[in-house]
């Protein structure tokens, strides 16, 4: 019986004509529907291993019915003879189960039956046995080839959706376009028990991923797979013997570039199966493919939504952080200015120092943002050895002059150097400080202190710390302070700890800015 197999299948085009485009595992995409992966009825010709299995089984059951002749019955040698057909075509399939059917009876004609030693039958009732046996050897054999072809159908079948199911799998954890495809061609691989490609069309051909690994397409497969491309139609493998691509390109149904899997000749009983699984691989791929572009676009988005909300929390922050010092100054200088004869000395004074304290506070706001905007840039940091505790008393210094009147603790343990840039590494630390005058209750605490390779300064307060949301935004990567933050104090530490290789972090009631050490100097 032929194969279903198409342009896949061995042997010469019928007529001497070459395969037409979109025969046999090319049709199975055609028109990008799947259709079902249906057991088909495999009516296996017979093999040379088959016929040589069911001649040893007909010659046993001959040499046993000949030595036990005497001893049997009538009616048994032909149950003996069924045995051996029924394990033929168990073993073997249809067609040799019918074979050696017809074999049996021929041997129980010439062996068994009067005459023998000839095909001649002499008695009416010997024609009937034998035309009952071979029907009845006939039926057996048949139904026995089409259970064990059916089994090996279903087993076929359940290896195909085996893979499929795989593949299904292996594409949902896919992360990105590279990693889908990788696992792509190697499911297509499966199926096709043979090379596997993925290709696409910028000028020229062009192998995405390859199972096993491939570099580069033959001509006659770039020829092939470049047809398939531009025409979007399925391009068979030329037949065997005949010049031309020696696999079959299959287009994956997507929008915007072409893509196209290229696999080995199908060969084998289950061909057409095994192209209907290969045309819903391609599908599977095409609608992963759109699931990771859907949702790449769904998390730069969110990415563009989360930057609109921190720039406009950011900027309703800065315009009130600056607003208020701006309009201190314009207000002192202006009073100033007016009745600068008419103020006692200490009103003069008062509002000298309101001007000089907000300036010094809007400087310390302008500070910040350009240390943010800096810091939002890859920058190239002004190392040198710097001492930590030095670092740390002299944003102390600072702090006390803009807070005089809050009390600080301090605990320093001597430690070893470190390689920083001293002017970013003292605004971290200085902002943690202010954050605490500020926003926490006194007294301040600062301690140090050295675990491993690792240096460590505290800044805590006696208040209950910050919101569960701010610790968690401590942990995280986006640098860029939440739309609820006011300022860019924790912003900036943050950002100045992560391009020193240490990190900012809550534990133990205060905030730890954590640093590599380094090897004393």
């Amino acid at each position: 019986m032929m194969d279903s197999a198409g342009s896949g299948s061995a042997g010469r085009p019928e007529s001497g004509r070459r395969p037409k485009q979109g025969d046999g595992a090319g049709m199975a995409a055609e028109g990008h529907k799947t259709r079902p992966l249906a057991p088909p009825v495999l009516l296996r010709g017979p093999t040379l291993s088959g016929g040589l299995i069911a001649g040893v089984l007909v010659g046993l059951a001959a040499l046993v019915v000949w030595w036990l002749q005497a001893l049997l019955p009538d009616t048994t040698p032909p149950l003996i003879f069924l045995i051996a057909v029924l394990v033929s075509a168990a073993r073997s399939g249809f067609w040799t189960g019918l074979a050696t059917a017809a074999a049996a009876f021929l041997v129980m004609n010439f062996l068994f039956t009067e005459p023998v030693f000839t095909l001649h039958v002499a008695q009416p009732h010997d024609i009937v046995t034998l035309a009952v046996f071979l029907a009845v050897a006939g039926l057996v054999g048949s139904l026995a080839g089409r259970l064990r072809d059916r089994a090996e159908a279903a087993r076929a079948q359940a290896e195909t959706l085996a893979v499929l199911a795989g593949a299904a799998a292996q594409l949902a954890e896919a992360d990105s376009r590279a990693d889908l495809l990788a696992r792509a061609v190697r499911a297509l691989a499966d199926l096709a028990q043979g090379q596997a490609v993925l290709v696409d069309l910028p000028h020229l051909p062009h192998v995405l991923a390859a199972h096993p690994p491939l570099t580069e397409l033959s001509a006659a497969d770039a020829q092939g797979a470049e047809r398939c491309l531009r025409s979007g139609r399925a391009q068979p493998a030329a037949a065997e013997g005949w010049p031309g691509a020696s696999q079959d390109y299959l287009i994956v149904p997507q929008g915007g570039a072409a893509l196209a899997f290229g696999h080995a000749r199908l060969m084998g009983h289950d061909t057409a199966q095994r192209a209907i699984a290969i045309a819903t691989l391609a599908e599977q791929v095409a609608l992963a493919l759109r699931r990771l572009e859907a949702s790449t676009q769904e998390a730069l988005a969110r990415q563009e939504a989360e930057r609109e909300a921190t720039r406009a929390a950011l900027l309703t922050s800065l315009s009130h952080d600056l607003r208020t010092p701006l309009a201190t100054i314009l207000g002192a200088a202006t009073t100033l200015n007016e009745l600068h004869d008419g103020l006692p000395p200490a009103a003069r004074t008062d509002l000298l120092a309101a001007i000089a304290e907000e300036a010094d506070r809007l400087n310390s706001h302008v500070t910040n943002l350009l240390q943010m905007t800096r810091l939002s840039r890859e920058i190239v940091l002004r190392r040198d050895w710097v001492d930590l505790n030095d670092i740390a008393s002299a944003a102390l210094t600072r702090a006390r002059r803009a807070h005089p009147a809050v009390p600080c603790l301090t605990n320093l343990a001597d430690l070893p150097m470190v390689r920083a840039e001293a002017g970013l590494l003292e605004q971290a630390v200085f902002n943690l400080i202010e954050n605490a005058m500020k926003h926490g209750l006194p007294p301040v605490r600062m301690t140090s202190r050295q675990s491993g390779q690792t240096l460590t300064l505290t800044i805590g307060d006696a208040g209950p710390g910050p919101s569960a949301q701010v610790r968690d935004w401590l942990k995280a990567a986006p640098m860029w302070p939440m739309p609820e933050q006011r300022g860019l104090g924790l912003a900036v530490a943050k950002g100045i700890a992560r391009v020193h290789d240490g990190q900012l972090h809550w534990a133990e009631g205060a905030f730890c800015l954590s640093l590599p050490a380094g090897e004393r100097p």
